[in-house]
């Protein structure tokens, strides 16, 4: 392992020493334990080239997540590959305070937009045994992956999941009490800006908000006046700078009750707000 570590932190990868551990646990299909006790030991030569290969894989900027097929979110386990976003800690707030909402409101229907992995409503569902969610894609593939991950979860007969473009594809009697979302919201002109591994590897329409990066906030909270009849509420997660516009947003439109919570870095992560028809 000592090997794999030297050759990422030649490239520059971040937590060289994890990712190494990580693809070595990947290779011999171990847990943490086994290779933080025999990490040293010599691999087969089978094992050894395997190992090596995604090592370079590794320092060549493809994703960790990517490389070994998955990642943990909420302590669940995420199939992901390219045609989705790699869940990041950060969207758990909005996993919290979505179940702090369903519980304290009695909430039993959700709408999630833009589903990627699913990793959101499965989450939820995983929380709250009451609930039955709906959950929408653009991309089909996302679609495929988000119904993987259901089904591995133990959640598939709770979630619905519709290939549509916003609400495109939802039928409009059907009526929710929450409606959650972590949109694109990266400015169109930020994105040649971002890390290697983000811009080369993960899906630009599930990064790209538009000009300003508010496109899907905007419209999101437009559409969803037209599809509740009862005192719905909205959570968002939002970039490192947009709480204040999203908040905005949702008061322009007429949106009440509308709060801000930040991450465990103190940085705005979620807006929510609540609508009367």
């Amino acid at each position: 392992m000592d090997d794999g570590i030297k050759t990422l932190s030649k490239n520059d990868v971040l937590d060289a020493r994890i990712d190494a551990n990580l693809l070595l646990e990947h290779v011999l299909q171990v847990d943490k334990i086994y290779t933080l006790v025999n990490g040293n030991e010599l691999l087969s030569d089978e094992d050894y080239d395997r190992y090596n290969n995604l090592i370079n894989i590794r320092a060549k900027g493809k994703p960790l997540q990517y490389i070994i097929g998955y990642q943990e979110f909420m302590g669940l386990t995420f199939k992901v590959d390219r045609n989705v976003l790699i869940p990041r800690q950060d969207t758990e707030i909005l996993v919290i305070e979505a179940i702090k909402y369903i519980k304290e409101n009695d909430i039993t229907s959700i709408l999630e937009i833009g589903t990627g992995t699913g990793c959101i409503p499965i989450s939820i569902c995983c929380d709250c045994q009451n609930v039955h969610a709906t959950t929408v894609d653009i991309s089909s593939e996302a679609i495929d992956i988000a119904k993987h991950n259901a089904i591995i979860n133990d959640v598939d007969d709770r979630i619905q999941f519709i290939q549509s473009n916003l609400f495109e594809n939802i039928d409009e009697g059907i009526e929710f009490q929450l409606f959650i979302s972590n949109p694109p919201y990266i400015r169109s002109s930020d994105i040649d800006g971002l890390m290697k591994e983000v811009k080369e590897y993960e899906p630009i329409k599930a990064l790209d908000g538009g000009i300003d990066g508010l496109y899907f906030y905007r419209e999101i909270s437009r559409q969803i006046k037209n599809r509740t009849k009862k005192r719905s509420y909205v959570l968002y997660e939002v970039g490192y700078d947009q709480g204040i516009d999203v908040k905005n947003i949702l008061e322009a439109l007429g949106y009440d009750d509308i709060r801000i919570y930040k991450d465990l870095a103190g940085i705005n992560r979620v807006v929510a707000g609540a609508y009367n028809k």
